[in-house]
């Protein structure tokens, strides 16, 4: 007989390690061709993240749940899976920042001011909002910033997953006497 690790905990940890490294990987492709900073892209590792998250889901529960997964369970795997993908994430993102490539501050900053200008917003309102926005643009703010929104919006992800992908178990059949 198959001993199988059932607990929420230990299987969102495994699949939060999978999302972590699927979003690295991802991550590494797009900056070997200078494609890091492409919002567009950006969004399609939203989209990878979703549709892993929805493996993950429904592998947990058809595999190793025997098909039942409460909408409780199937958050908190969700939750879990998450919260793991996102420091993963992060801490690739702080040595990518500080390590590898510590001018790639330097081009987020270019970038958003390239996107004020397209705005018409005045030069003296662009400076004061640089100003700003320098001040949260350090690998240490960024790195607690995208922790948060990341959680923050995984979490929304993992309730719509799971209220969809829940399954409750059959109630039993009450035979009149």
């Amino acid at each position: 007989m198959e001993n199988k690790n059932t607990t929420v905990f230990y299987n969102g940890l495994v699949w939060g390690a999978i999302l972590g490294f699927v979003g690295i990987i991802y991550n590494v492709i797009l900056y070997m061709l200078d494609q890091n900073l492409n919002q567009t892209l950006a969004y399609l590792g939203i989209l990878i993240t979703i549709v892993v998250l929805i493996l993950g889901v429904r592998s947990f529960r058809d595999n190793v749940r025997d098909g039942i997964l409460p909408f409780g369970p199937a958050f908190q795997f969700g939750f879990i899976v998450i919260l793991v993908s996102s420091v993963i994430g992060i801490i690739y993102a702080y040595i990518l920042w500080t390590v590898i490539d510590p001018d790639i501050l330097i081009k987020m900053k270019d970038m958003q001011m390239e996107k004020m200008l397209e705005k018409g917003i005045p030069e003296e309102a662009l400076d004061q909002a640089m100003a700003i926005s320098s001040k949260f643009m350090t690998p240490l703010m960024m790195s607690i910033i995208g922790l948060f929104s990341g959680v923050l919006m995984g979490t929304i992800v993992a309730l719509i997953i799971a209220a969809i992908f829940k399954k409750n178990e059959p109630e039993d059949q009450v035979v009149a006497e």
